[in-house]
Order: C-alpha cells, then structure tokens, then sequence
C-alpha cells in the first residue's frame, strides 16, 4: 500500500485530505462546542466520493464488467457512493431541514445499501480467487459454512443477544438485524476469497484481499458502534464513531486504488492477463 500512495497522485490526495480532516477532528475534540460543529459530519465523507470515482475510473483498466475484478472495483466503488448518500442525507437533515438525524433516516438508503454492495464486490473477488459454486473437497465446503455461521454467532453475541423488539417500528429492527448479519456476509465471503488466493496471479492478488478484506471489517467496526451507541443513547457528531468512518473510508479508498498497483505490475510483466478464468487448483485445499 505504501508503495500505491508513493506512486498515485488520487492515493496521495485522499491520504493528504484524512490528515487535514484528522488535524480538524482532534481540534473539535479540544473544543467545548464540538458537538455544534457539523460540518466535519460533511467533509469526511469526501475520502469515500474520491475514492469511489478513482474506483470507477480504474475499474475500466481490468475490463469493468468482463471480468471478476474490474467487477469487483465496480461494486467497492459503488458501495463507497452509497456511503456518501448517506452522508449527504445526514448534511440535508443538519442544514436544510434543521432538525437531528434521526434513526432510520433516508441516510440509511445509502449506508445500508452498501451492504447488498460489498457483498456483490466481495462475491466477484471470490470468483476470480476461485471459487466455485461446486466446490469439490470436503475442507471447502466446510469452510463456506462455518466461517458465516462464526460471524453471524458473533454479531448476535455482541449487539443481539439482548435485543428488545419494538415492533411499532419494524424498520428500526430490521436495520438492527441487517446491519450486522449483512455485514457478517460480506465479511465472511472476503475472507473465503483470501484464503483462495495463494495461487492467483502468483501470490499477487493476495494483499490486494487482505486490505479489501480489512476495509470491509472496518466498516463492520464503525456501523457495530454506531448502532451501539444509538441504542444507549451515547451517539454524537464529531465523536469517535465519524472518526472511525474517516479511517474505514481511507482504507476503502486505498484498497480500491491498490489495484492500480497490481495492474501496472502484472502489464509490465508475463503474468496471465486478469480477465482468464482461473482454474479449480485455486479452490481451497
């Protein structure tokens, strides 16, 4: 990753724009009045609308939707779109309607639509690891089944297992449901996807995963909190929780222009073009 931002002007944009908003959220922290202060909530959502066009831009290097990867760029491109709708929503309700945000909101349009995202973009990096929907060894199917069920068992443990139902609001509980358990999908799919990378690319597609695959439980981190603190009532702007949003959408950001890297450096070399199917030794022994 360092060696992208030494050598791509967007990776070294986005990284100089999360110092400047990283400088201003430690001075709002020293300000008595931060919780007045809402334009932070608007500008950190720039890192993911950066991140998001270098994404589509880049996509079209990898054959976009001809192949699993340009695929996959696609749908993390789009999911940080979508996180900037919400931020966007949340900018409308602060200064145009002048009143709180509130929970759901039409913010949520974007934040959770970027789960059924995530989940197609880490679905498409599943497929060019390897992946198959007849996976063949026992170990395989093993593995597609446990790791969800690990995950969703530790989202219930840690938000849901005290969870009081409200049914006079229906959309509230199914976000509190889907939140966690959509991104406990996506999560476990990136993971299935890193593991079937040892031999894609020669090794190269593998820390390309491991960062999407660091993003994706980073964003898990921040909507985790943030439901969280909703719930009990600690949320506030220009907490901890937006900052955590900062960090998620840099790492997004990079992982995606990661690729970059891994596109010059497979043209400049006899490496199989990214756009050949990969064949079953990739599945997981």
């Amino acid at each position: 990753m360092l060696q992208t931002i030494k050598k791509n002007h967007i990776a070294q944009l986005v990284v100089v724009i999360f110092l400047v908003l990283t400088g201003w959220w430690v001075s709002l922290q020293m300000s008595h009045h931060a919780a007045d202060n809402n334009w932070f909530g608007v500008a950190y959502g720039s890192v993911a609308l950066i991140g998001a066009i270098a994404g589509l831009i880049l996509s079209r290097e990898w054959g976009g939707f001809k192949s699993n990867i340009g695929k996959a760029i696609i749908f993390f491109s789009l999911g940080l779109f979508a996180q900037e709708f919400g931020q966007v929503a949340y900018w409308f309700y602060v200064f145009v309607f002048h009143s709180e945000v509130p929970y759901p909101s039409i913010g949520d349009i974007g934040f959770f639509g970027s789960i059924p995202l995530y989940i197609l973009g880490a679905i498409q990096l599943s497929k060019a690891s390897g992946l198959k929907l007849s996976l063949k060894s026992f170990s395989s199917k093993l593995q597609v089944i446990l790791i969800p069920l690990v995950l969703l068992g530790i989202s219930y443990m840690l938000f849901l297992k005290d969870y009081v139902f409200v049914w006079s609001k229906p959309l509230t509980v199914f976000l509190d449901f889907g939140y966690p358990l959509g991104q406990a999908i996506y999560i476990s799919i990136a993971i299935l996807a890193f593991l079937l990378s040892r031999k894609l690319l020669g090794g190269l597609m593998r820390p390309k995963i491991l960062l999407i695959l660091f993003a994706l439980v980073a964003q898990y981190t921040c909507d985790f909190t943030f439901l969280y603190q909703t719930s009990h009532g600690t949320w506030t702007a220009n907490g901890v929780n937006d900052y955590m949003y900062l960090v998620s959408y840099l790492i997004m950001a990079l992982a995606i222009i990661n690729f970059d890297t891994l596109f010059k450096k497979l043209r400049g070399s006899p490496a199989p073009s990214p756009t050949v199917p990969v064949s079953s030794e990739n599945e997981v022994a």
